[in-house]
């Protein structure tokens, strides 16, 4: 079993293929350090581009960008989820989640500014967001690092 933190940057594979392929999993971007009071935490899941398939092109990823992504993908924040740290940790422990290492800091900045610049991102995602991370916004619009 590989270690798992369950930190901001942190990824996983997480089952979340359709009825007729239920082994394929997707890779997941932990955006938030755990909540103090309930340790939540906020994901995104990484999908592939599929050109006859309309996708939020907020942010973009491609090879290189991590070493699970081996084609054109997109962060697709309309499903944006906010879970449990311990189930994310149960996950691991009984091998249904399958940790894949952090993602680089500059991919991530992207991410957290699309998280916040998005359309398709639910507000209560937002908000989770913003209350742990209150500059966000500020942070989004000069581009600086999201945190």
């Amino acid at each position: 079993m590989k270690l798992f933190l369950p930190v901001r940057r942190a990824t996983l594979l997480i089952p979340s293929g359709p009825v007729q392929d239920p082994t394929r999993k997707h890779l997941f971007i932990l955006l938030t350090d755990p909540r103090p009071d309930d340790r939540l935490t906020l994901l995104v899941s990484i999908s592939s581009v599929n050109p006859r398939i309309h996708h939020d092109g907020t942010c973009l990823l491609f090879v290189g960008d991590h070493t699970f992504i081996k084609r054109d993908s997109y962060v697709n924040f309309a499903q944006a989820r906010i879970e449990s740290v311990d189930k994310l940790e149960a996950g691991v422990r009984e091998g249904i989640l399958v940790p894949q290492g952090t993602i680089k800091g500059d991919v991530f900045a992207r991410i957290c500014r699309g998280l916040m610049e998005s359309r398709f991102t639910p507000q209560k995602a937002k908000r989770f967001y913003e209350e742990l991370y209150p500059n966000a916004i500020k942070l989004s619009v000069t581009g600086a690092v999201c945190d």
